[in-house]
Parts: C-alpha cells; sequence; structure tokens
C-alpha cells in the first residue's frame, strides 16, 4: 500500500503539467472534463457536443426562466396526404428547466389558464389549479458549470411525427432510438435562440401507401427535426385584444382575475412587432420593419412572380402609415431558413399537389408574431397552368395559347404568394370577399375565364395587388387601438363582407355569401355565365391541350377540371337555397340575421337543376373519341376520372359524378332544415316540398331522351333516389323534414309505379327498378342503387 503511494507521487512529479491537470479535472470537475473535449455552441443556451461518445450536454443556467421551445422541419417526408412537409412548424411551447435535487428537469408552463393581475397570491392560486407538463428529466453533471445530456430530450417525438402517420393511416410507427442521432452540423446557439438538429428514424412492420411511394425502405422513415428554443420577446409590444370583425387569427386563454361583470375568456390578435419612428397616427418611418425572405431554391420565372406577390403587402402597411413598413429579400445564403429569426416563403415539393398555408411562431402571452412560416407547394402552379391549357385548347394561335396558360399560372403564384403571406401577418381567410369585387386576397380564388367574341378569354384570371379589405386589415391590427373604433365603423360605410372559416368550408355551410373558389356577387348569374364556358371549352377541347411530347392517353386528365369547372360555383350557388345573411360588425341593437329571399333562392335552385340536365351533364362524340386509354407504362392517377367500361373514357360515370355532387349539396341535411325552418316562419318562404318536387321533376319525371343522354338520365335518376335516401337516413336532418320526404317519396313512388307500367320495354324496366329501390331504401338504411358510388378527383386546391 505504502509502495503504491510513493509510486504515484513519484509520477505526479515528473508527469507533464498537461497530465496533471487533465487528471485533477477528472477527480474533481467531471464536466469540465467533457466540456474540454466537446464541440461547443455558445449563446442563447450552451452546448456540448462530445463526438466520441454521441452525447449533447446542456449547461445548467437558465433556471426557473420560462422561453419558447418548438419543433419543425428542416426537411419534410414530401407526401401532401401525410403533411409532413419541409419547413413544417411544430407546437410552441412556454417552457422552463428546473433543478430538482440531482435533476434538470424541462417543463411545459399551462399558459391556457392565467391571472393577469400583479398580485401574486391570485397569480399562485391559478398556477396551482391547474397541471402543468414535465417534458423531460436529466441527471446533472457536476462542475463548472454544471452540465446535463438531453440525448433523451432532443431524440424524442416531440413534433408527433407518429401520432401524425397514425391519423393519416400509414401504420404503427414507432421512434427507433438505435437508428436515431443527433447532428453535430445543426447544433447552434445565436444570441436570443439556439437549434439542435436531430435524425429522427421511425419503424413500423407495415407502412402505409403514402410512405411506401415517398420512402426508399418504408419500413425506416427517417425526417429530420429541429429543436428550437427561443428566448421569450423584450418588453413594449402592446397586444391587441381580438374583435371578430377585425380580420385576423387570434388565440385566447381564460383569465381568472377578470372582474365577474367582465368576459372570462380573453383573445388576443396576431400580430408581428412594428414600432414607428415616430409614434402617433401620423405616417412614419419604421424602427425595425417586418421582412421576409424567399427560398432561393425557387425558380424562374416563379422566383419574380413570387417576389412580386409578396411585396404587395408593402402597399398594405404605407397605406396604413408605416413607411418601408414591410420589406421582401432573397433569403442569404449563410442563413438557415429554419432560423427563428428569418419570417421564411418556402417552395416545397411533394409527390402530389397539395395546400400551401402560412404558419407562426407566437409568444402565448401577448400574441406576437415572432416568426412568419410561408410554405407553397411546388406543384399548385402545374395544376393552373393545366386548367389553363384547357381553356385555351380551341385557340387557333398556339403560341399565344402558350403564353396566355403561363400568364395564369403566374398570376396565380403573385396572389397565392400575398394570400398565404396574409396568414403570416395575423390575416385569417375572408371567404366573402369574391362577392364583394374582390376585395381581398385572403379569398380562394377561382381564375376568371370568360368568352370573348369566338373565343375562351383568360386575360384576366386574377386581380393584381391586395384589396380595400386587406388594407382596412393591415391599419385595423398594426395601427394605433385609437383608431380601431372609427376602422370598425368604415367597414359598413363601404358595404364589406367578411366571413372566416366557421361557416364557410363545410357543405353544411348556412352563411349565402361565404364560398370557396367562387365569384361574383350573384352567384347564380356566375354559375349561369361559367357554365357558358364550359361548355364552349368541352366542344373545343383537343389535343393542343397536352404538353410538348405528352402521349394522347395524357389528355383524359386534361379534361377532368374542364368538365368539372362549375363545381365550386354550384357549392356557392346551393349556398342561396336556406342561406343566411348576417356579419360579424357589432353595431349596437342593430346586429340581425335573415335568410335569403324567396325568390333568390328559387333562381339558385333553378341554376342548380339546369346543370343536372344531360344536356349540360354529356360530352359530345368527337371530344370523347379523343379521350383515349392511357398508354404503355403511363398509369391512372387519383387525378383521372374513374371508369366502369375498362379503361376507355366512361361519360356516364363522369356525370354521375358531377351530378352527385350538385346534388348532394342541394340535399346537405343542414340545409334542409334551414329551408323548413325558413318556411314554417314565413310560407313565402321556398319549402321542402318545392324544392323536391322540381328536383323530381327535373330529374325522376323528365320524358328520357335517346342515345349516350338515355344512359345519363338513367344514372342521374339513380343518384337522385339515393340522395334522397341519404337525406332522409342521416341522423342531422330534423324529423320534420323526414317526414316531409317521407311524403314526398310516397307520391314519387305511386308515380314511378305508372311510368314502369308504360312506354319501352328499357325505360319501363328503369322506373320499376327505381320504384322498387326506394321501397328497398325506406325498409333497409344500408340499400343504395348505385353500389359503388364514382368519387370525383380532387379539385382543391387550385
Amino acid at each position: 500500500m505504502i509502495r503504491r503511494c510513493i509510486s504515484l507521487a513519484l509520477l505526479l512529479a515528473i508527469a507533464p503539467a498537461t497530465v496533471v491537470s487533465d487528471l485533477a479535472i477528472a477527480a474533481s470537475d467531471p464536466a469540465q472534463k467533457i466540456i474540454k473535449q466537446a464541440q461547443t455552441a455558445q449563446g442563447f443556451l450552451n452546448l456540448f457536443y462530445d463526438a466520441k461518445a454521441g452525447q449533447l450536454y446542456l449547461e445548467v443556467n437558465k433556471l426557473n426562466q420560462p422561453f419558447l421551445m418548438l419543433t419543425s422541419l428542416p426537411h419534410g417526408v414530401g407526401s401532401n396526404d401525410i403533411g409532413l412537409d419541409r419547413g413544417q412548424l411544430g407546437q410552441t411551447r412556454m417552457v422552463q428547466f428546473e433543478q430538482h435535487g440531482p435533476y434538470l428537469v424541462l417543463k411545459q408552463l399551462n399558459t391556457d389558464y392565467r391571472a393577469s393581475s400583479n398580485n401574486i397570491a391570485e397569480q399562485q392560486a391559478v398556477t396551482q389549479a391547474f397541471a402543468e407538463s414535465i417534458l423531460w428529466r436529466g441527471n446533472i453533471v457536476e462542475g463548472k458549470p454544471a452540465i446535463v445530456a438531453i440525448n433523451d430530450l432532443v431524440i424524442n417525438d416531440l413534433h408527433g411525427v407518429a401520432d401524425v402517420l397514425v391519423a393519416t393511416e400509414q401504420g404503427q410507427y414507432s421512434l427507433d432510438d438505435s437508428r436515431s442521432v443527433i447532428l453535430p452540423q445543426g447544433i447552434k446557439s445565436f444570441e436570443r435562440n439556439a437549434d439542435v438538429d436531430v435524425n429522427l428514424t421511425f419503424n413500423t412492420s407495415k407502412a402505409g401507401k403514402q410512405v411506401a411511394e415517398v420512402t426508399p425502405d418504408a419500413k425506416f422513415l427517417s425526417v429530420r427535426v429541429r429543436y428550437s428554443f427561443v428566448q421569450l420577446p423584450d418588453e413594449g409590444f402592446e397586444p391587441r385584444s381580438y374583435h371578430p370583425m377585425s380580420g385576423y387569427l387570434s388565440d385566447q386563454y381564460i383569465d381568472y382575475s377578470t372582474a365577474v361583470d367582465q368576459p372570462l375568456v380573453q383573445r388576443h390578435l396576431l400580430k408581428h412587432r412594428l414600432q414607428k419612428v415616430i409614434p402617433g397616427d401620423a405616417p412614419s418611418k419604421v424602427v425595425n420593419p417586418i421582412v421576409y425572405y424567399l427560398d432561393p431554391g425557387v425558380p424562374e420565372p416563379i422566383r419574380g412572380a413570387l417576389l412580386a406577390g409578396a411585396r404587395w403587402w408593402e402597399d398594405a402597411f404605407t397605406a396604413a402609415g408605416f413607411i418601408d413598413g414591410f420589406n421582401v429579400a432573397l433569403l442569404p445564403e449563410d442563413a438557415d431558413p429554419q432560423d427563428v429569426r428569418y419570417n421564411m416563403i418556402q417552395w416545397v415539393h411533394r409527390a402530389t399537389r397539395g395546400w400551401s398555408y402560412g404558419a407562426a411562431v407566437t409568444d402565448p402571452r401577448t400574441g406576437e408574431i415572432i416568426k412568419g412560416n410561408v410554405t407553397l407547394g411546388s406543384l399548385r402552379v402545374r395544376q393552373d397552368h393545366l386548367i389553363a391549357r384547357g381553356l385555351t385548347a380551341g385557340w387557333p394561335d398556339r403560341e399565344a395559347a402558350s403564353e396566355a396558360a403561363m400568364a395564369l399560372s403566374l398570376a396565380r403564384i403573385r396572389q397565392l404568394a400575398a394570400h398565404e403571406i396574409g396568414h403570416t401577418l395575423g390575416l385569417d381567410h375572408n371567404f366573402a370577399a369574391s362577392t364583394n369585387d374582390n376585395s381581398s386576397v385572403m379569398d380562394y380564388p377561382h381564375p376568371y375565364a370568360s368568352i370573348e367574341g369566338k373565343q375562351i378569354d383568360i386575360s384576366q384570371p386574377y386581380r393584381e395587388g391586395i384589396g380595400e379589405w386587406d388594407k382596412y386589415t393591415i391599419a385595423y391590427g398594426y395601427g394605433s387601438a385609437s383608431q380601431a373604433e372609427s376602422l370598425l365603423a368604415s367597414t359598413l360605410e363601404k358595404g364589406f363582407r367578411y366571413i372566416g372559416e366557421a361557416d364557410s368550408r363545410r357543405a353544411s355551410a348556412s352563411h349565402a355569401y361565404a364560398s370557396l373558389w367562387d365569384r361574383g356577387n350573384d352567384a347564380v348569374a356566375e354559375l349561369q355565365r361559367l357554365e357558358a364556358v364550359r361548355l364552349k371549352a368541352i366542344n373545343e377541347f383537343n389535343s393542343d391541350a397536352l404538353l410538348t411530347g405528352e402521349p394522347n392517353g395524357e389528355l383524359a386528365d386534361v379534361f377532368v377540371p374542364m368538365y368539372l369547372l362549375t363545381r365550386y360555383q354550384i357549392e356557392a350557388a346551393a349556398k342561396w337555397i336556406g342561406g343566411a345573411d348576417y356579419s360579424y360588425q357589432q353595431v349596437g341593437g342593430g346586429v340581425r340575421w335573415s335568410y335569403v329571399p324567396p325568390k333568390m333562392q328559387l333562381a339558385a335552385l333553378e341554376g342548380l337543376l339546369g346543370s343536372l340536365q344531360s344536356s349540360s351533364l354529356a360530352i359530345p362524340t368527337n371530344v370523347l373519341q379523343t379521350l383515349v386509354p392511357k398508354a404503355g407504362h403511363y398509369r391512372k392517377t387519383r387525378e383521372s376520372f374513374t371508369s366502369n367500361i375498362g379503361v376507355v373514357s366512361d361519360p356516364v360515370t363522369m356525370a354521375e359524378m358531377l351530378s352527385r355532387h350538385i346534388v348532394s349539396v342541394l340535399l346537405t341535411p343542414e340545409r334542409l332544415n334551414r329551408v323548413n325552418q325558413a318556411y314554417m316562419e314565413d310560407s313565402a318562404q321556398l319549402s321542402i316540398v318545392t324544392l323536391v318536387d322540381k328536383l323530381v321533376g327535373k330529374s325522376l319525371y323528365k320524358d328520357l331522351p335517346n342515345g349516350r343522354e338515355l344512359a345519363i338520365q338513367m344514372r342521374v335518376n339513380a343518384v337522385v333516389v339515393d340522395a334522397m335516401l341519404a337525406a332522409y337516413r342521416h341522423p342531422n336532418t330534423a324529423p320534420e323534414v323526414q317526414a316531409q320526404l317521407a311524403a314526398r317519396f310516397d307520391y314519387i313512388v305511386k308515380q314511378l309505379k305508372r311510368r314502369s307500367n308504360r312506354g319501352s320495354d328499357y325505360q319501363s324496366a328503369h322506373y320499376d327498378w327505381l320504384y322498387k329501390g326506394i321501397i328497398n331504401g325506406l325498409a333497409h338504411p344500408e340499400f343504395t342503387l348505385i353500389k359503388k358510388p364514382a368519387l370525383m378527383p380532387p379539385g382543391s386546391p387550385i
């Protein structure tokens, strides 16, 4: 024992100073030993990556200090159906580190329930009343400074990738720790934020179809995830209370410190911080402009169109008094698009076309937008180009047609850029703007096509620039609170309509003027006008609509949006039936809602029934013959029409799809319920009896034509019966409406029985089949005449 001590002393005496230092560090400060050999990133968080051990450490120096943590996807999965896109922002959480004995924990704070008073006891009462969430616990490595390994914090599915895969029916994936790693090049720390990139791999025994389409080996799905840790914004931001007529998105929380005679639920509208050099309502330069950066991966001419559309917002901020308050530039080469310091417009590729969207990182305390993040699907522009090619197929000047198709596509890109940036500025959709002289880019616009002389014209497909509603919203949200009341009053004076998501998108939506992809203040007149364009496009359709080098079998896919050109205007016209008109404006006791006048409802019904006629649904023989089967290794996709007659195009099934669309929106249970209640209050209103009788009068009772239109009319009749039975059985259909439908069925079966006993054997068999179908359908809820309904190819987004 003594000899060993002497030997050790001798060793220490003759060893170099560095060896002594290392041994001392190892004995007294294990944290310093790790830090000494680690890759270091110092800033908002001090991070140390031990490359030999593959461990990432965090300095324990920010205890009990709330900050934001969010996940994002620097790399995506590439499937619109799954939705895990490149650049996607995940949940923003307000968190803090706390030390409990030898452990460091990361706690997510509960921001939904608060007490905004200065009374500490009152604040504690709320904190103690509601649960918080411990997201992670780690063992502290003692030293100066103390550190903690955080691998199991970041190699963790806080983004919810596995949940998304389950929700999209892609399989039961689980995080595979053995195939997941921290990426050293993705460890960064700056003054106010820090990032850690990890590559997470998820495995499953059975993968879904969409994962298989975009992943080399679908049993192992690897995706790059970023953890961002962000300092809370400084004081000085002035939250703005949300008003439903503001046009803004909002957050909300419950404030238990409010007085009993004040609302318990508090709402802030979402907006960026923007301060004038000279405070006040007068125009002024700004302290720091809102700057958006465009993904340099966008090719020309799309890049130029995106920049131009994004810059439309400069006009809105200038009009609101913020000189040079909004700018757009290309992202610098050395910048990271996922860095929370950059507002981004990203160009995202997917295997199939899908939605673009605007998202934001916000301060949950105030509604301040910290980062705006726009995701633009790259295939959207190709869909617009395809529509334009179909509309211009009949042009004799093919060079002009090519130029017009590109011009329409770029016009849409400009509008799309402005729309999605609008969301990241805090703005909500305004789906009533198209009925208000296209007053906002926050609506979903349909390309405008008209007939000029002998040719379809697409020279003005979309409005250029922001609208008057957009100028109002920026002035309201970013201007002073003292201007808010006068701005709200101006919406009444100018007759602005504003309806957001709540009563627009669903087939059952009640507002008569809020629709997607529609146009014009008169939905019925626009349906009739667009129907004329549709028929001309169909009649003139030919192989000139193909891209150079495409085989003729691809022509059928270009025909799809031409045949279904009126699908959205049909939905807009249907909203007049049983439709209501109201506003989010709140002015004294004068706020009212009312049903659409009976004359307008009848006009809408007649317009829809006009689109249901076989003359509208039929395809000319010469056009149908050009829709040849796909060639060789080309295959049908979900963008193609299905066929019940093999690989050749099936005009009767096409008619089935469009007619079902018309009848289903007409017979939506909630719509029928509104029709019935309006009639019971006012007998001058449209009734269920009138609606059903007009429908069957233009279908079931109509004399059957000859030729292809005979087959179409028979299929339409089957669609009508199935839709009526579905409405009768639907749990949302009111019992009073069911009574009316039952009475109409009694009358209809008598009429069909008479028709089954006269006419040709072919027609008699059809009416007898319909008659028996209704009897069976009323007795057996699962019965349908059409056993496998043909579904329309996807329309949205365009």
